[in-house]
């Protein structure tokens, strides 16, 4: 619906369900690691929502903002479809899942950086998907082996 969510700093742990944003909502956060786990559900964000993140700086998941349990018996689908994602920094890690992102704006374009690490990466519909590399504008962490790069690697 219109829910205006904004967290507080932590880990949020999905665990057998799904991280979905649906609607017009709104959520925010600055120091959030989301992790996946269980029969778990994929993450969600609808194409009119508002998503503006950033991954904790310290602890451990620090860097994380997204982290898929490395166990997961399915493969899941997370979907990036909002068009107002552009806020994004830290490193989504789905080593099962796919990563799908269709939104008709920028995604990620006002992050410091964001790294994505996925099983698979699916761009649909044109999306504008936007990895800076402005480590050093940030506190959030940026894993060890992409510091001090500023190349954009797809890797099978």
């Amino acid at each position: 619906g219109t829910s205006n969510i904004s967290l507080n700093p932590g880990i949020y742990v999905i665990k057998d369900g799904a991280l979905k944003v649906a609607g017009s909502a709104t959520l925010s956060g600055d120091g959030v690691g989301f992790f996946i786990t269980g029969a778990a559900g994929a993450t969600g964000f609808a194409s009119n929502t508002h998503i503006s993140l950033s991954a904790p700086e310290s602890g451990p998941m620090a860097g994380l903002l997204i982290f898929e349990d490395r166990t997961l018996a399915s493969v899941l689908k997370h979907k990036i479809t909002s068009d107002d994602a552009r806020r994004l920094i830290g490193t989504i890690y789905l080593p099962v899942g796919t990563l799908i992102v269709d939104a008709k704006n920028p995604v990620a374009d006002q992050s410091a950086y964001t790294a994505i690490l996925v099983n698979k990466l699916e761009l649909n519909g044109g999306p504008n998907l936007v990895l800076n590399s402005d480590y050093e504008t940030t506190d959030v962490p940026v894993p060890s082996g992409i510091a001090g790069s500023r190349q954009v690697v797809l890797s099978n």
